[in-house]
């Protein structure tokens, strides 16, 4: 079968610059795995049949032609020597490709392709990120670059289309090189155009950026902001005619609502700050005034109370806290009266526990105070009497011993030479009085034996062997031992009591040893 039995293919026309799905060369050996969504992968196995059609099946008709190799197209740059331009043209277009000229052709062509898969991969990066949006004039520059590479393509100049490919990747690179200084100046003037109360201009730059770089969080709330961006606006102008007319609370309310929509707006807050600070002033001004005003009235509780309410407003207030002092150095003196007379009157009463207790709580305060040290020291001397004439009332019965009884007659010697002693101390006094001159009177005590047994009692003598016998004992506790040959000894204790009737005490040894 002949050539001529076959239908001549012939290459298609492609415009391989227009925009299309990314090619992405090999990077090795071995083909590395990208994850292409479902339209690129169908535009890709367009592309590869059509490179096929240009690359692959002129190649392969011509080998299947007589002489092995198929007819190639002269460079047009290549003329042959010293022939004529029609007949080279026509001898070149029938002339077999020699092996040599076939090599380099394909070579040609395979660098061609390889920078337009570059190209293609940087368009598609481009186009993702939006390049015609906010590049278009750089993004048609590096697109005729592109197209111009196409052309030279089809015209069999491999090299000049390689060569167009390649400035047509540099240019789209350069772009995406330049994307983040792209983006930081969009999002600069954005900014600008929001500061500015711009809304329209800081929308539509945020937008372009948000088409550069969808995940920008900085292009996000600046765009959220944007849109609320008239309602501050007018909220912050109520707040300015609310403060002109005097109105701080409704214009408080206004910036604060400003806040709640753009918590960045800084004009906002600013003026809310400075608003409340103008406010405590006002309130630290007002506080004062009161303060020093109960101070000069005498109401010293109240003047401490302003002051420290104007401290709280405003924690350095030197003012405020000179006011403090003075209120509570008033009070100190005040408090120091309130306890003297209180002290003064327990002295008076013979509350003297009370009254040491009034001038303890005066030298908490004023520990150098001398009225409440010297009342302390009096009142202190006058509660220990008072309370050792009271124990003596509870218990006469310590007087039986005789170094109680000289005690008790130092104690009233000492309680008589008070000048202008209280009427509790009087009753003291009589009561300790009486009991001391009963407890020191004798009483008269019968001891009686059985004539045979020797009678002792302890601390008073011994009186041998007695029948009867009457001794005038002082009150007290007593012990009279009887002691007879024969006989077991006999101890008796007995008491003595002031005031009583005379008593018999029985001493006689009975049982027998």
């Amino acid at each position: 079968m002949s050539q001529d039995d076959f239908e001549r293919i012939q290459p298609a026309t492609l415009d391989i610059a227009a925009p299309a799905e990314p090619v992405v060369p090999h990077t090795g050996a071995r083909h590395a795995r990208l994850h292409v969504p479902g339209p690129a992968l169908a535009l890709g196995v367009l592309l590869a049949i059509a490179a096929g059609v240009i690359f692959v099946l002129p190649g392969y008709l011509a080998e299947r032609r007589p002489g092995g190799l198929r007819a190639r197209r002269p460079h047009p740059s290549r003329p042959r020597a010293g022939a004529p331009a029609a007949t080279t043209a026509t001898a070149t277009a029938t002339a077999t490709a020699a092996p040599y000229e076939q090599a380099q052709a394909e070579r040609e062509r395979a660098g061609a392709k390889s920078a337009l898969d570059a190209l293609l991969a940087a368009q598609y990066e481009l186009q993702q990120r939006g390049a015609e949006n906010w590049a278009a004039t750089e993004f048609a520059a590096a697109s005729a670059l592109a197209q111009a590479g196409d052309e030279a393509y089809r015209a069999n100049d491999f090299g000049e289309a390689e060569a167009k490919y390649r400035a047509g990747q540099q240019a789209m690179q350069a772009l995406l090189d330049g994307v983040d200084a792209r983006l930081q100046e969009r999002l600069a003037r954005a900014d600008a155009a929001l500061a500015a109360g711009d809304a329209p201009t800081a929308t539509a730059l945020f937008t372009e950026a948000l088409t550069i770089d969808a995940a920008n969080t900085r292009a996000q709330r600046g765009l959220a902001r944007a849109g609320t961006l008239d309602r501050v606006l007018a909220l912050l102008e109520r707040a300015s005619a609310a403060q002109a007319a005097g109105d701080t609370g409704a214009a408080a309310a206004a910036y604060r609502e400003a806040l709640t929509l753009d918590a960045g707006h800084e004009a906002a807050r600013s003026s809310l700050a400075a608003l409340q600070q103008r406010i405590a002033t006002a309130n630290y001004t007002a506080r004062l005034s009161a303060g020093y005003a109960a101070l000069a009235a005498g109401r010293h509780a109240d003047a401490r109370r302003e002051f420290q309410a104007a401290l709280a407003l405003q924690p350095g207030g030197a003012e405020a806290r000179d006011g403090l002092q003075q209120a509570e150095f008033q009070l100190a003196q005040q408090r120091l009266a309130e306890l003297l007379d209180k002290a003064a009157r327990a002295a008076g009463s013979e509350q003297w526990e009370a009254a040491v207790r009034h001038y303890d709580a005066a030298l908490a305060i004023d520990a150098a105070l001398g009225a409440a040290r010297e009342g302390k020291q009096q009142a202190g001397t006058r509660l220990a009497l008072d309370q050792a004439l009271e124990q003596l009332a509870r218990e006469p019965a310590r007087l039986n011993h005789a170094k109680t009884r000289t005690a008790a007659e130092k104690l009233i010697a000492g309680a008589t030479a008070i000048a202008a002693p209280g009427p509790r101390l009087q009753a003291q006094l009589a009561s300790a009085r009486r009991l001391l001159a009963d407890y020191s009177t004798p009483v008269a005590v019968r001891l009686r034996s059985d004539g045979k047994t020797e009678v002792t009692v302890f601390r008073v003598g011994s009186f041998g062997p007695i029948g009867e016998k009457t001794l005038e004992l002082l009150p007290g506790d007593y012990v009279a031992v009887g002691q007879r040959a024969g006989y077991r000894d006999v101890r008796v204790e007995f008491s003595v009591r002031a005031g009583q009737a005379g008593s018999d005490v029985i001493v006689q040894c009975q049982q027998k040893i």
